[in-house]
């Protein structure tokens, strides 16, 4: 079913604030209290922050006629992946230059309670719209638009806490393309990758803790490690990629890593101490290792170039979207160890992956969604389905059995991979 047809939006309430609750569901205070559940997918790249889920009660093999699509849904123009939390969806979009915060129910796609405010869609060389991932944390949800508005919601009620425009608490500038990096939540702390080694807010009120100098950013999230004992995040700026103290904000390495546009937009991976870096615009990868704390190239090479989506890892190889997305990325594998290229399948193009057990799960820039099976000759491709006629550069996620994609234009669809019983 289709769950809404987008209607023209009342500014008044806009201009109030006014958040739209929808009951759907009894939420106990309890569900609220800790953690999230086990199944859940609470921030950009998942749970464990790689792009890979650890489900394995899900159905790859497709009939001939597709999987059963659950619901669809219009969020609005943008690039916002989802998150998920207790049975509970949350997601961005834009109409006529108004963001929206979704938060819908994850099976049955009904709207709980959204949130809009004024944003302009901006399309610079893309549609526009949002480019973060709202991130989940401690019963909130936080979101960052593209001219840095950074809000703290009651992930049941959807109730605003606080909301601060960090450029202007900084008086950092706003990068070409707009703030994309999602929220980093840790030790009472909210972290955006706003300026040249980030910012954070006090989770309580929103209050500057500690910021950065005033440089472009760049556009990746966050990535946490431990290096030397001290939780550390690593993530793009515009010139480099950058590593400081989680909780302080000081700097404690960098990598020089320049990039057309400054836009270095893909994640770290860290894969046992070792850090891969990859960016599009000709730029290529790298492999660093340490000594004595400080960056040391292993390898680099430009025949793997990771524009947008983050590739992923896993039995020792990356796989990830080579090249320009312009021009249709495609997949390619690439061996971590010597950053050898194993092939490049250029049959098959890319707009966003995840992983799941032995499988991708990729969705090309048309909306074609695939199950990929790689092996070190190739990918097997195991099922496809086109979920919509849209570009498509945005991550779909597996979540207890279903699999969700996002269009640029904003078409959200559940594709139920569940194994029957």
């Amino acid at each position: 079913m289709f769950c809404k047809t987008l209607l023209a939006v009342d500014l008044q309430r806009i201009e109030r604030g006014l958040v739209l609750v929808l009951a759907v569901g009894v939420f106990t205070a309890t569900i609220w209290s800790g953690a999230c559940l086990a199944a859940d997918w609470p921030r950009f790249r998942g749970p464990d922050n790689n792009g890979v889920s650890q489900e394995t009660d899900w159905n790859a093999n497709w009939s001939s006629e597709g999987p059963l699509i659950d619901w669809r849904f219009d969020v609005g123009t943008g690039y916002s992946s989802v998150v998920i939390a207790n049975g509970r969806l949350y997601t961005l979009g834009n109409e006529e230059n108004v963001d929206t915060v979704y938060c819908l129910d994850a099976e049955t796609g009904e709207e709980i309670w959204t949130y809009a405010y004024q944003c302009a869609t901006d399309a610079n060389e893309f549609e526009g719209g949002p480019t973060s991932t709202p991130t989940i944390a401690q019963g909130s949800v936080f979101t960052l638009s593209r001219v840095g508005d950074l809000f703290r919601f009651d992930a049941q009620s959807g109730e605003v806490m606080w909301k601060v425009n960090v450029p202007d608490m900084t008086s950092i500038r706003t990068p070409a393309w707009g703030f994309s990096g999602s929220p980093w939540v840790v030790d009472g702390q909210v972290v955006v990758n706003v300026g040249d080694a980030a910012v954070a807010l006090s989770m309580k009120d929103g209050s500057v803790s500690w910021a950065s100098a005033d440089k472009d950013s760049g556009y990746s999230s966050f990535v946490a490690l431990v290096q030397e004992g001290e939780d550390r995040l690593i993530f793009g700026s515009a010139r480099s990629y950058v590593c400081v103290d989680a909780r302080t904000g000081t700097e404690r390495w960098r990598q020089r890593w320049l990039t057309t546009f400054g836009c270095n937009a893909t994640n770290p991976i860290v894969v046992n101490g070792q850090v891969f870096l990859s960016s599009g615009y000709n730029r290529g990868s790298a492999l660093l290792d340490f000594k004595e704390g400080n960056p040391v190239v292993v390898w680099k090479t430009k025949e793997f170039q990771n524009q947008l989506a983050s590739a992923v890892y896993f039995n020792g190889l990356l796989y990830g979207p080579n090249g320009s997305v312009a021009e249709g990325a495609t997949l390619a594998c690439l061996r971590l160890q010597d950053g050898k290229v194993l092939w490049n399948a250029v049959d098959e193009n890319v707009g966003g992956l995840a992983a799941a057990g032995e499988y991708l799960i990729t969705i090309s820039d048309e909306g074609m969604l695939k199950i990929i099976k790689p092996t070190q000759l190739g990918p097997e491709v195991v099922s496809q389905y086109k979920v919509f006629d849209e570009q498509c550069w945005t991550v779909p996620v597996l979540c207890n059995g279903r699999i969700y994609c996002r269009g640029a234009g904003g078409i959200l669809v559940c594709v139920n991979v569940r194994n029957a019983n």
